[in-house]
């Protein structure tokens, strides 16, 4: 029986490849939800918080996290109405929710300052974040999404999953990895595979869906009792060492959007991704990793610089 929160019982099926060692399941409940993230490496060292995309989960940065789990601690999150977090009602996904859930995680794990990276509505709920507890964030990683979308975006839903008429069901785990490599062919297919994994639940007569709510579709919604945010200004106010990397054949930032969020941040570099779109750390997790390695590297050493 399907149940509104989305979650089924565990099923016990074989890995289309194996894995290295998985990371470790934590829960934090806020205002009555169940919110799931996943935590590589070992506590104690310097945490890198993800936050994935709308239609996304937790696992979508397994490559990423097993990467920098020998030096970090990188925790992901799955955001409400995704994964294994509970879902909310329809009118409860809105900007504000998201960055109260972010709050209340961090919180609940009592971390110091921590790097943000966030890709696409993660991205807007890190810039929102920072700007209310500047305090607890160190560094900013902003993922192919900027304060403001071009106008050849607006009211354009970029999900991967949606950039052509989908399937909801699938017959097979196999059936919505291809599905998925042909959207994203530029990926690596274990990369698409760990993420079907993770991102499917049972529908019913033996076929498969996405493990999120449906009604998270579209742009979100206003809500009168929620306040509003003009992001461009929330931006000019972040003052730690920010990223932005994008994607050379992203709709979503285009080079003048870039242009204009390194001039109006105090501290922000840009890099491009070549040969990548929105979903550039699914497409091209390498250069991705390398593009974020360089930055935690360079900001390390001009805070221990700055110390001595």
């Amino acid at each position: 029986m399907k149940s509104r929160d989305g979650r089924y019982p565990r099923q016990k099926t074989q890995p289309m490849n194996p894995l290295p060692a998985q990371p470790v399941s934590h829960t934090v409940t806020h205002k009555g939800l169940r919110l799931h993230h996943v935590e590589w490496g070992a506590p104690g060292g310097d945490a890198l918080v993800m936050l994935h995309g709308i239609r996304l989960h937790a696992h979508c940065w397994g490559h990423f996290g097993r990467r920098f789990a020998g030096g970090y601690r990188v925790l992901a999150l799955d955001a409400r109405g995704h994964g294994e977090s509970d879902w909310a009602r329809p009118e409860d996904y809105h900007l504000q929710d998201f960055y109260e859930d972010l709050h209340a995680v961090l919180e609940s794990r009592n971390l110091p300052p921590v790097t943000l990276i966030g890709h696409s509505l993660g991205a807007r709920v890190a810039m929102l974040y920072t700007h209310l507890h500047p305090q607890g964030v160190a560094r900013l990683v902003l993922v192919d999404m900027g304060p403001g979308l071009p106008a050849a975006a607006l009211n354009r839903d970029f999900s991967r999953v949606t950039e052509t008429p989908q399937p909801q069901e699938f017959g097979s785990h196999e059936e919505a990895v291809d599905y998925l490599a042909a959207l994203l062919s530029r990926a690596p297919r274990e990369m698409i595979e760990e993420s079907v994994r993770h991102g499917m639940r049972p529908a019913g007569d033996g076929k498969f869906t996405w493990r999120y709510d449906p009604a998270l579709g579209g742009v979100p919604l206003s809500h009168k009792d929620k306040r509003e945010w003009d992001l461009w200004q929330v931006v000019e106010t972040i003052a730690c060492p920010t990223l932005l990397v994008y994607g050379a054949d992203s709709r979503v930032v285009t080079p003048d959007i870039a242009g204009k969020v390194a001039r109006i941040m105090p501290d922000c570099r840009v890099e491009r991704i070549e040969n990548a779109g929105h979903a550039l750390f699914t497409e091209q997790p390498e250069e991705f990793a390398r593009s974020v390695g360089r930055f935690l590297d360079e900001t390390s050493k001009a805070a221990q610089a700055a110390i001595r």
